[in-house]
């Protein structure tokens, strides 16, 4: 006989997980703090322009998982080229690494430096395997500090607003291809095919809607099927019986209102869902859930009076003297994101919640970026019309030293929960891509 599921959540892990359930005849129900689904996959719209929360593209090694999405999407999908590039001392640098772009835009000297460093570490770690702790750690022994004090280093501190040496080795392993000096190298040489197979050269995107039309479709098919998608559900209170949960309270519109269920699916911030539950936890927990914190996004989404500004999906601006740290042009995505002969800008910048750059009015803000832009050679006497800012709290769970120790800690109270599955990015406090985040749904 069918469940009754209620899901805390409707990004793409909980959204999935919905769609899968509702589809075999559970009767599901989900709860959204936001006025729309879609979590951190969400788009905005102004008029005839389409702004994503931040890039999202969906890529999959997993044929069964595309086929899935493929066949819910239709025709409402497409691939889109991706291309990437990195400003730096100046310069635009193709992504992956490119050797002719080294040898043309780097100063020698420091191009040098950069491969001597890369054969040092690399003829070092093969006499003796050097200790990896953290982020730092584990990209100076994969590329050399030369690379590292140019590149990683300063992006991964404007990232995460603390020294790379307080995170965790295992984010890097995580988020940076396998590539080195050796490999920009051969392919410099012609012995190796310009792009890593660890890189995809296109993604999957909706033709209209942006990326967040794929979780709007989501929700279609879970109210197809029956399910419930209940939206401004703010959870309060979870509360248990015994070895289970018994019901979830939530408000929505001034009103307390309570729902109960067999199953529950969490994709809710990990260290609130924790602070949540009733009867209340040990206070040990409780701090352990405080210590847990989480990297905040905002971003100034602009509209310009131009064609178009670059032909890349993302700019990087690794260097510590801009504020803005990705940009991304929604009309590089899909062409329907902004009307003919104007475009758009997404700007990225990593923040903590209250401080400077998260309550900073859209005016300040948008006069600190428009100058960066400026400083970037992105815009040059084009006209903004029109400029709003988004923002995300739970945007990277923050990977501290000890944070596997915190984990693990917390899932003591989470495994004898026996009609619990905790998912996606904030649910499990583990980073993952919007891939990811889908096959978890399908797999829960």
């Amino acid at each position: 006989m069918g469940k009754r599921v209620v899901i805390l959540g409707a990004g793409p892990a909980g959204l999935s997980a919905g769609w899968k359930l509702a589809d075999r005849g559970h009767e599901v129900d989900l709860l959204e703090l936001d006025s729309r689904v879609g979590g951190l996959c969400k788009s905005y719209y102004y008029k005839d322009y389409t702004f994503d929360l931040g890039g999202h593209r969906f890529i999959s090694k997993d044929a069964d998982l595309i086929k899935d999405i493929t066949d819910l999407m239709g025709d409402e999908l497409f691939e889109s080229p991706r291309k990437s590039v990195v400003r730096l001392k100046g310069k635009y640098f193709y992504y992956p690494l490119a050797g002719k772009d080294l040898l043309s835009k780097m100063n020698p000297l420091i191009s040098a430096r950069c491969f001597m460093d890369y054969v040092y570490v690399t003829t070092k770690n093969r006499i003796k395997k050097s200790r990896e702790v953290s982020l730092e750690d584990w990209v100076v022994n994969r590329f050399g500090r030369g690379l590292y004090n140019i590149y990683f280093g300063p992006y991964s501190e404007k990232l995460w607003g603390i020294p790379p040496s307080q995170i965790s080795k295992d984010w890097a392993a995580q988020r940076i291809s396998l590539l080195n000096l050796w490999d920009v190298f051969l392919r410099l040489l012609g012995k190796k095919s310009n792009a890593p197979k660890t890189y995809a050269t296109k993604f999957f995107y909706p033709v209209k809607g942006g990326i967040g039309r794929m979780c709007d479709r989501m929700a279609e098919r879970i109210a197809e099927k029956g399910g419930r998608v209940t939206l401004n559900a703010a959870v309060t209170g979870i509360r248990l019986n015994g070895k289970g949960i018994k019901e979830v309270v939530y408000t929505q519109g001034g009103e307390e209102k309570t729902i109960s269920g067999d199953v529950f699916i969490s994709t809710i911030p990990l260290p609130e869902f924790i602070k949540s539950l009733d009867p209340v936890v040990d206070k040990k927990y409780i701090d352990v859930a405080d210590s847990m914190k989480f990297r905040s996004l905002r971003f100034l989404n602009i509209i310009i009076d131009s064609e178009r500004i670059s032909d890349n999906t993302w700019i990087y601006i690794p260097e510590g003297k801009f504020k803005v740290m990705r940009i991304q042009e929604p009309k590089n995505w899909s062409p329907n994101n902004a009307p003919p002969n104007k475009t758009s800008l997404i700007l990225e910048l990593a923040c903590n919640v209250g401080d400077e750059t998260w309550t900073a009015d859209e005016e300040t803000l948008t006069k600190k970026c428009t100058d960066e832009l400026k400083k970037l050679g992105l815009l040059n006497g084009e006209k903004i019309s029109h400029r709003f800012t988004t923002k995300i709290a739970h945007a990277y769970p923050i990977y501290t030293l000890d944070y596997h120790k915190k984990v693990d800690k917390i899932f003591e109270v989470i495994d004898p929960i026996d009609n619990l599955l905790p998912i996606g990015r904030q649910g499990l406090y583990r980073y993952n891509n919007m891939d990811h985040s889908i096959k978890m749904g399908f797999l829960a």
